[in-house]
């Protein structure tokens, strides 16, 4: 009777001490940690580890066309893109552009507005600077924008205002579409961007809703 109970003592310490062993080894090995009371594997969240990662990762997005004849993509004009950096890159491929030596971009939620500076000022090559600009800017930019471009020194200030204006003050519309006009009056817009676009890239419609 004694023998048995020595030996259930003897197990029980055995028991207890492996348990103690294997907190430990937990405890020491830094492939886990307590989170919320679950345990969690360092391998299984690689990217807590390595935040910088995302940062190196390529943009991917997959679309697959409607089966449905004459649907077209559901586009959303508020998924948008960085204005403040999309207006740095048109600038910078402005200037390389021969005969631009400056370019003051803008960028709104649906207009770009351009204003640049030539080095040569005849009929000719402002025509084909104004075509050049504008299509530069129309491949940085989603279809839907349309873009406009001044080389008129004394429209540099208003397209710099407009760059300048609180998304909240009132009458920035007006002073966006007073300033566009005054854009087409005095520069060329270059050549028509297809047979339903006019040089800026509006179509009938958009030309109607711009003129209420």
């Amino acid at each position: 009777m004694k023998s048995a109970r020595v030996v259930s003592i003897v197990l029980s310490v055995m028991i207890l001490g492996a348990c103690a062993a294997n907190e430990r080894q937990t405890a020491e090995n830094d492939a886990v940690y307590k989170e919320s009371g679950n345990t969690m594997n360092r391998d299984d969240r690689h990217d807590l580890y390595n935040r910088s990662n995302n940062d190196n990762n390529y943009g991917f997005v997959r679309e697959v066309k409607s089966p449905v004849p004459g649907k077209t993509a559901d586009f959303e004009r508020n998924d948008t893109i960085d204005r403040e950096k999309t207006a740095r890159t048109i600038s910078k491929m402005t200037v390389a552009l021969p005969n631009v030596l400056d370019s003051s971009v803008v960028v709104t939620d649906s207009e770009v507005l351009i204003s640049y500076k030539l080095s040569e000022t005849d009929d000719k090559t402002r025509f084909e600077t104004a075509d050049q600009v504008k299509k530069t800017a129309m491949s940085a930019v989603p279809r839907w924008y349309h873009v406009y471009v001044t080389d008129d020194p004394a429209l540099r200030q208003y397209v710099e205002n407009i760059g300048s204006i609180d998304p909240y003050t009132a009458n920035k519309n007006k002073a966006v579409r007073d300033t566009i006009r005054m854009m087409k009056e005095s520069s060329p817009q270059g050549r028509k961007m297809s047979d339903t676009e006019n040089e800026n890239g509006e179509t009938k419609e958009d030309r109607m809703i711009n003129s209420r």
